[in-house]
Parts: C-alpha cells; structure tokens; sequence
C-alpha cells in the first residue's frame, strides 16, 4: 500500500476538508503521526461512541478525549469543543496524570 515514495496509495482521490488541517499539523507536529485514510473517521466514532474516554472537561462545550490509533499502537489528546475536533493537544503532566487516573 506504501510505496518507496512514502506514498500511501490508499489517499488516491481522497482529500482531507480544509477545516481540519489544523487538527493534522498538530497531529504531525506533536506526535508524529499521520492518519492513513479512514482513521479520522474511525476517531470521529470512537469518541462519539465513548471508545475514547473523556480525559478532562475543560467547560460546559470543550473537553478533552484520549483517542488510541490501533494501528500504531499510540494514544494522543483530542480536544472537542461544540462536538467539533478542534486539535490534538501535546501531552502534557497533567493530562497524563488524568489519563492514568481512568478506571482500565
């Protein structure tokens, strides 16, 4: 699926809206991952569904969820506000002190 170039043809003909490349560059810049198509979509349901659990309430409208890529094997913070994905947040001492206060 990945070529030499680093190409991941699966992105043929897929495109990412403009409203959530903010979401990607800081995915990219603090954790160093990319999401292979369908992993966004696969995010958007695992915190609807309450797969990612909520890591802290920040107010009424934002909170912050731990989302876990199955396929590398890694965990990030997704912050929601309004029941949009606003941005990945670096993982910082206290959110990893929340974190490992979930119950599991």
């Amino acid at each position: 699926m990945i070529g030499d170039d680093g190409f991941d043809a699966r992105w043929l003909g897929k495109s990412i809206p403009e409203h959530h490349w903010h979401f990607h560059r800081r995915l990219l810049e603090r954790y160093e991952i990319v999401l292979a198509p369908g992993e966004f979509s696969e995010m958007l349901k695992d915190i609807a569904s309450g797969k990612a659990p909520l890591v802290q309430r920040r107010s009424a409208k934002s909170a912050v969820y731990l989302v876990r890529n199955r396929r590398l094997f890694e965990r990030y913070f997704v912050l929601v506000t309004d029941g949009e994905v606003r941005t990945t947040l670096p993982p910082s001492k206290s959110l990893k002190r929340a974190r490992r206060s979930l119950p599991g």
